[in-house]
C-alpha cells in the first residue's frame, strides 16, 4: 500500500508536464553507464529514475547477494520511478523519513538558482532487512542529474551502500548537502508524517490495550471486517508477521508522543 508521502512526491516528481518532454539519448546514455560503474566500484545499488518516462534502470553490485536479490551482473529495467523490490526492506520507519526528507529536498532545489541546482544532494542512514532476515545499516544518496534541459528535474540518482553497522546514526542522520559550499540542512522533523493513518494507529493503540477486533468496532464505530483490514494493513506497512511483533515497533514510534498527549 502507498504511502501518502509516497503518493506526493510520485506527484511532484512525475506530473503530467514533465511527462510531455523526453531526456536526450546520448545523455541518458552517458548516466546509465555512470550508474553501472559506481554499482561496481563501490557494490551498491545505484537506481537511475527516468521521471520523464516513469522508468528506471538498477544496476546492483555485490551487496546485491546479501540481500537476496538478483545477480550483481544483471541489471534491472523497471516501469516506475521506484525501486519498490529495495523499499520494502526498508524499515517503515525510516522509509517513511526518507521519503519526507526528499520532498523537502524536491521543494529546495526547485527554489535555488538553476545552476546550484545540482550541488546538492540528501543522505538518510536506512536499516535494510537482509536476506537472513536482520537489518543492515546502508546509506543512501539522492542527487538530481544535470540534462542541460529547461524542465527540471528529468534524472535522479539513488545510491545505497552498506555502512559499519555500529555506524552512528544520532547525528546527521539525514540531511541535504551542498557538495560544493558544504553547507548542510537538516531534515526539519515538524513535517514528518506518520507511516501508519490515524485510523491505523487508533487501532494499534486499541490492541496494545488487550481489545479484540469486536470491542475495537465497537468503540470506533466500525465493522468487524474494516477493523480487521485495519489489522492487516499494519502488518503489511511495519513488515512484521503478528501484532505482538506490530507493538512493539508501535511503541518505539510512538509511545513518547502517546504518553505525552
Amino acid at each position: 500500500m502507498e504511502s501518502d508521502l509516497k503518493k506526493t512526491l510520485n506527484k511532484n516528481l512525475v506530473g503530467k508536464g514533465l511527462r510531455n518532454t523526453s531526456v536526450d539519448l546520448s545523455v541518458l546514455k552517458y548516466y546509465k553507464q555512470y550508474a553501472k560503474t559506481y554499482a561496481d566500484i563501490h557494490n551498491g545499488i545505484v537506481v537511475l529514475s527516468d521521471l520523464t518516462a516513469n522508468w528506471s534502470f538498477t544496476f546492483m553490485g555485490a551487496i546485491a547477494e546479501r540481500l537476496h536479490l538478483s545477480s550483481p551482473k544483471r541489471k534491472l529495467e523497471i516501469n516506475s520511478i521506484w525501486e519498490d523490490f529495495l523499499l520494502a526492506r526498508i524499515h517503515p520507519e525510516d522509509l517513511a523519513v526518507k521519503h519526507r526528507l526528499e520532498l523537502q529536498f524536491l521543494d529546495m532545489v526547485k527554489k535555488v538558482d538553476p545552476k546550484e541546482r545540482f550541488h546538492y544532494q540528501a543522505n538518510s542512514i536506512l536499516r535494510v532487512e537482509g536476506k537472513d532476515g536482520k537489518n543492515m545499516l546502508m546509506s543512501h544518496q539522492i542527487v538530481y542529474l544535470d540534462t542541460s534541459a529547461k524542465e527540471f528535474p528529468q534524472l535522479a540518482l539513488c545510491c545505497y551502500t552498506l555502512l559499519p553497522e555500529k555506524e552512528d546514526q544520532q547525528v546527521n542522520k539525514n540531511y541535504i548537502f551542498n557538495q560544493v559550499s558544504g553547507d548542510v540542512y537538516l531534515l526539519n522533523k515538524r513535517d514528518v508524517k506518520d507511516v501508519m493513518s490515524a485510523r491505523e494507529r487508533e487501532i494499534l493503540h486499541c490492541v496494545r490495550g488487550g481489545m479484540i477486533s469486536k470491542d475495537i468496532a465497537e468503540k470506533l464505530g466500525l465493522s468487524v471486517n474494516t477493523v480487521n483490514r485495519h489489522r492487516q494493513n499494519i502488518l503489511q506497512k511495519l513488515r512484521v508477521r503478528n501484532l505482538h511483533e506490530a507493538i512493539s515497533i508501535y511503541d518505539k514510534m510512538y509511545k513518547q508522543e502517546d504518553t505525552s498527549s
